[in-house]
């Protein structure tokens, strides 16, 4: 009897033992498996790059080779000639260069809209008139020509579908591209005369719901979204280089927004979304027009600085990239990459580092920059007398019915519209989720104490508090409308 025992509790021993080991077989093929699987994700993520780089690599070698010899044909055809008579004045009718599109690349896909971005074949002459179709836009603007796209007729850019851009819908969709000399922009802006319909302008610090209630009021009837137009873009990034000479930019401005907002028939009202850098452009908006309502999206500091970080570690690229930012060696080494992050987040609106280029500036700091910079430039509208309608997310995000509820008065929108406006909260078909990049559920953990040393110093630069505190900008919409100073009876478009 005693010797059954001790035979089952051997035979348990060893059976347990077995299955440890057999668990632990499995664990280990399971692993391995994970990382052979990790590897392969890798590899194929390194060889799309590869073809990435290489194509456009290759598409800049076949633009460089297609423009030099443009140079001879374009003469050699007189295309040359209408050209320079259009710049001088002499061919005003025919100043509408319209170009075929033969193929189109852009290293980046949120870049900043450029020429550059297509190669183009000569298709004909047209009169200035010729953009003001519904499917012609304006993409982008030079020191010496405006750029407009035109895309298919049953294709509607304003119409806030998802969370894609109005220049990546313009960039996709573009099969002819037509430029002309800005004496003729300014001409054909000034016969369409100032907007006819309402236009909402909202400017925001960026990564903090922006997007997002553009796609909110998109889901109005008769609203015209145009998300991130680059036209206003690139005169924000101009007028910082000083390419413009004295009262340019002045002139360029109220005609880009004119031919933004021209006459469509589908359009009952204007959302003006653009990127952080155009709030520099907020109170210049209001000189020209002063009817113009002006939304300010912004976020808590912390939040929005996390919420960057948290796009930047979705693509290996980016986190490689993000590495050699917060590298004080490598950084020393490759210094283009910090330099191209500042460039892009906070040269237009830092005045704090202006001529650093954010050479000492880690990731967390570029955006905190980026942050801060920004809403510094809304409080000094803020105090030149701009009615500016500030929106904390957070606020929006506690209760969206309520704060749309508020937001419809201020604005003068029907109620009734407020379950369309709904709408805009519920799934992006594009992304799945619509605060998905917005990173609702960051910890402090995220950033290092190191981290939060520089962030605060940079925020005490600016005059505000530290890394995560609440901030109210002045005209925060809290409910109370009667806060909120609204538009004069003599500047309605009524």
């Amino acid at each position: 009897m005693h010797f059954y025992h001790m035979s089952s509790a051997c035979n348990i021993c060893f059976y347990l033992q077995m299955s440890g080991h057999y668990g632990s077989t499995m664990d280990g093929k399971k692993s391995d498996k994970n990382h052979l699987e990790n590897l392969s994700k890798a590899l194929n993520k390194a060889r799309e790059y590869i073809i990435l780089l290489l194509t456009y690599f290759l598409y800049k070698i076949v633009r460089s080779i297609v423009v030099t010899i443009q140079k001879f044909t374009w003469s050699v055809a007189g295309v040359e000639r209408t050209r320079k008579d259009a710049k001088s004045g002499i061919q005003f009718k025919h100043s509408a260069h319209v170009q075929n599109v033969m193929w189109r690349r852009k290293l980046i896909l949120s870049s900043i809209s450029d020429p550059t971005d297509f190669i183009l074949t000569h298709k004909f002459f047209k009169h200035p008139n010729y953009v003001l179709k519904p499917n012609i836009s304006l993409y982008c603007i030079t020191k010496d020509e405006a750029f407009f796209v035109e895309v298919p007729e049953d294709v509607n850019l304003y119409k806030q579908f998802d969370s894609r851009s109005f220049y990546m819908k313009q960039f996709e969709n573009a099969h002819s591209v037509i430029s002309m000399p800005l004496a003729s922009f300014h001409k054909i802006a000034q016969d369409i005369g100032r907007p006819k319909v309402p236009i909402i302008w909202m400017s925001s610090t960026g990564s903090c719901g922006a997007t997002l209630l553009s796609r909110v009021f998109g889901q109005l009837p008769g609203m015209a979204v145009i998300s991130d137009p680059d036209a206003l873009t690139s005169l924000a990034f101009l007028k910082k280089s000083n390419k413009f000479g004295k009262g340019e930019y002045e002139q360029l401005l109220p005609s880009a927004l004119r031919l933004l907002c021209k006459k469509d028939d589908r359009a009952g009202m204007f959302l003006v979304k653009t990127r952080p850098c155009s709030t520099c452009q907020m109170e210049d908006v209001y000189k020209c027009f002063p009817q113009i309502y002006q939304l300010y999206i912004y976020r808590n500091s912390f939040k929005t600085v996390t919420s960057h970080l948290n796009i930047f570690s979705k693509e290996p690229i980016s986190v490689v990239g993000r590495y050699i930012i917060d590298s004080n060696v490598l950084s020393a080494i490759l210094p283009c990459f910090r330099r191209s992050l500042y460039y892009n987040y906070c040269y237009v609106l830092d005045r704090v580092y202006p001529n650093e280029n954010g050479r000492n500036l880690t990731s967390v700091g570029i955006f905190t920059s980026s942050w801060s910079a920004n809403v510094a430039q809304c409080l000094d509208h803020v105090d030149a007398g701009v009615p500016i309608i500030a929106i904390m997310f957070e606020e929006i995000m506690k209760n969206p019915q309520k704060i749309l509820s508020t937001l419809f008065d201020v604005l003068e929108l029907r109620q009734e519209y407020i379950s369309n406006a709904m709408e805009g909260f519920r799934v992006d078909p594009c992304n799945n989720n619509v605060t998905g990049g917005l990173n609702l559920n960051e910890t402090r953990r995220t950033i290092s104490h190191q981290a939060r040393v520089e962030a605060d110093a940079i925020l005490k630069k600016h005059g505000l508090p530290k890394l995560g505190e609440r901030f109210e900008i002045p005209g925060l919409l809290d409910f109370d409308t009667t806060k909120f100073r609204g538009i004069s009876s003599k500047d309605r478009y009524y």
